[in-house]
């Protein structure tokens, strides 16, 4: 009998010290969490002399064109059974227009309520008209028209 006494005295010995540890980790976990807070709260920060500061300028907006263009005739993917096509529109009346085709580049000036016209000879299938529009001050906006020419019968 004293044998398992021995075992019970040792197995309890085992749980007293398990329990033990549990509350010796608590109580430096405590003690250590206490003395951090002291710490912090009596710790102090030095002023710094040499702050900057940041100031963010917001962008302007860019002014809208002062520039307009546009274009009566002829229709983007026009299909045509002419070699000539009529260019036509409005612009501002100081503007410089030019017409790019394929094979020839044509300077308008328009007229004083800002209506341009020109005649353009089409290379046969498919031709890309450039219009550009140039005011005084050097501002240009550009309109792009695909026109097919065709004898082919639709």
């Amino acid at each position: 009998m004293d044998f398992y006494r021995i075992i019970f005295a040792y197995r309890s010995m085992k749980k007293e010290k398990l329990i033990l540890s549990f509350v010796a980790v608590f109580f430096g976990l405590l003690v250590a969490g206490i003395a951090f807070y002291l710490f912090q709260t009596t710790k102090t920060v030095p002023s710094d002399t040499n702050t900057k500061t940041i100031s963010l300028v917001s962008p302007t907006p860019t002014a809208s064109s002062s520039i307009s263009l546009t274009l009566d005739r002829p229709k983007d993917e026009e299909v045509v059974n002419s070699k000539i096509l009529v260019v036509s529109g409005k612009t501002a009346s100081n503007a410089v227009v030019t017409v790019i085709t394929g094979s020839s580049d044509d300077v308008i000036t328009p007229s004083l309520e800002g209506n341009f016209s020109t005649t353009v000879n089409l290379d046969h299938g498919q031709n890309i008209l450039e219009v550009i529009s140039i005011a005084p001050n050097g501002e240009s906006i550009t309109i792009k028209k695909t026109v097919t020419y065709s004898l082919e019968e639709f």
